[in-house]
């Protein structure tokens, strides 16, 4: 699973929440990240606390300023012969 966040913002804009150490879109760019992104902010990933993080990604999504969507992982393929 993976979370595709996408500015809909119609200017750039940088989110920092986004792992590992934020993006800057462009207005329709779109950035993907591994797991479900309130999951991994939820989770620390490594760090004490996310809260910040999560209220700013509360904040652009109430706004309209972002959209996220669930994808499917890249289906792997094997050749094994």
């Amino acid at each position: 699973m993976r979370t595709r966040i996408t500015n809909v913002s119609g200017a750039e804009r940088h989110l920092g929440f986004v792992p590992p150490h934020g993006v800057t879109l462009a207005s329709g760019e779109d950035a993907v990240t591994d797991g479900d992104l309130r999951t991994v902010l939820a989770s620390g990933r490594g760090r004490y606390s996310r809260s910040r993080e999560i209220e700013a990604l509360d904040a652009e999504i109430a706004a309209g300023n972002v959209q996220l969507e669930t994808v499917a992982d890249p289906s792997s393929s094997s050749s094994s012969s």
